[in-house]
């Protein structure tokens, strides 16, 4: 496999420590060569190359190959000086980094950047500078970049735009000759991660602001708390959870209307169901589990019966927090970014009884709460 990458082969970056991990797990044999984005692209059009990274989804190149799952995710914000965010977006002036992924979104709607550069230092310079009126960039790459080029945060206005999944473009060529690789090289993505994605602090404020006490409220409803004291009465081994739980997600994988389907049309479930209708899609799931972590209500099908054993349970039983984030993950069915938030639920003697986890839509939360109806309120 020849895959072209705009990253410096001499580097030892997440994403080439990724695609080497992968592949030398895949016992796959493959060659780097050094390119940038746009002759990649090219190069993988003229079927000279197999792939390229880090690459973004680009409706151009679509008939040409497809994208794996995210090695990493971009968070793009909007920053502008505070007096800019009075004029009308489409009459800002923007400022772009040459050849970047920004660069390439801008050229697909239509926008011609005032100004291009060649490094996120001069581009954040000419933000602070206030030659441009507004940047499209990553988060973490914007938030060190100010603090080299000493750019004051309170005088930046900043706005969450999207989610930008960044992996490896392999050709339609390469895929039909090997056509079980793609799927290998997603299942081994999670055994090379180097750094998980979390959500900024700013982001998990935003969250609990706008769910937190609606949740807390539903959580000490009594028909959570009996739910809830009726299941603990019935403690199971190990074992049994973990046969439950092979049991349900075998049933899931054959698409048979067992265990999960039938959770799923109970009365809480259906409760619970009705309750996530208030939030327009922003709460993706809910899942109400008991002290062993076993789940006692669902709103939609989960994975999996048991959450004992994951982070979001085992995190939350292991501290004194009111509130527990895990990782935001990307599901490649569905194109979402999800993120869950665990709170515990107590009894009247303050003692831990269950879990209530909430899988949220974090794109569209985010997006939804830089709206107001004047109350605070996300639309």
């Amino acid at each position: 496999m020849q895959l072209g990458t705009n990253v410096p082969k001499e580097l030892n970056n997440s994403a080439n420590q990724q695609v080497k991990c992968i592949l030398q797990k895949l016992k796959h044999p493959y060659e780097l060569i050094s390119l940038p984005w746009l002759r990649a692209r090219q190069e993988l059009r003229l079927r000279r190359i197999d792939g390229y990274y880090t690459a973004i989804l680009l409706s151009e190149m679509a008939p040409f190959g497809q994208l794996s799952a995210p090695l990493y995710l971009e968070n793009w914000y909007w920053f502008e000086p505070q007096a800019a965010t009075a004029l009308d977006r489409a009459e800002r002036q923007h400022g772009v980094i040459r050849g970047s992924h920004q660069a390439k979104w801008f050229e697909s709607i239509g926008i011609t950047p005032t100004v291009e550069v060649n490094s996120a230092e001069e581009l954040v310079l000419l933000l602070k500078r206030k030659r441009v009126d507004s940047i499209l960039m990553d988060l973490e790459a914007f938030e060190e970049t100010a603090k080299r080029v000493e750019l004051d945060p309170s005088e930046i206005a900043s706005e969450f735009f999207r989610y930008v999944p960044l992996g490896v473009y392999f050709s339609t060529a390469y895929l039909q000759q090997y056509p079980d690789f793609l799927a290998q090289f997603n299942q081994a993505i999670p055994l090379c991660s180097q750094t998980p994605f979390t959500l900024s602090a700013s982001e998990q404020t935003t969250i609990v602001h706008h769910v937190l006490h609606q949740a807390l409220a539903l959580a000490k409803q009594s028909k959570i708390q009996s739910a809830l004291a009726q299941a603990n009465q019935q403690q199971w081994p190990e074992k049994q959870i973990v046969q439950y739980d092979q049991q349900w997600i075998q049933e899931l994988n054959l698409q048979i209307s067992g265990l999960a389907e039938a959770m799923l049309q109970t009365e809480l479930s259906q409760y619970l169901q009705h309750w996530q209708q208030q939030f327009n899609g922003q709460i993706a799931e809910i899942m109400l589990t008991d002290q062993q972590g076993r789940n006692v209500a669902i709103s939609e099908l989960t994975s999996d019966f048991w959450q004992g054993d994951e982070a979001k349970f085992q995190d939350l039983y292991q501290s004194k927090l009111d509130y527990v984030f895990d990782e935001v993950s990307f599901d490649a069915s569905t194109q979402r970014f999800l993120v869950h938030l665990s709170i515990p639920i107590k009894d009247v003697s303050e003692q831990h009884i269950g879990v209530l986890i909430l899988g949220i839509d974090v794109e569209l939360t985010l997006q939804q709460c830089q709206l107001s109806d004047g109350n605070g309120r996300c639309l």
